[in-house]
């Protein structure tokens, strides 16, 4: 995997600008975050929930993306 590949959909191979300014913005909060002197507990609570929130999210919509065009797919086959 190179690191375009992060800002690329893979079905198109195009940039998704979805996953460009994610990536930007968890970028940023990345370096915000370790420039943090000294950060306290509900600060590293609160980034990591973020962090680990939006790869949650992230993974949920793409199984749900999954089904619904598996479903689709099969509503097909059995319409023929």
């Amino acid at each position: 995997m190179r690191i375009f590949d992060i800002f690329k959909n893979p079905a198109t191979g195009n940039v998704s600008h979805s996953k460009l300014w994610a990536n930007v913005a968890c970028a940023a909060g990345t370096v915000k975050f370790v420039m943090l002197p000294d950060p306290s507990a509900e600060i590293w609570a609160v980034y990591l929930g973020i962090v680990g929130g939006y790869a949650v999210a992230r993974s949920f919509v793409s199984v749900k993306r999954q089904e619904v065009e598996n479903e689709s797919e099969t509503r097909e086959t059995v319409g023929e």
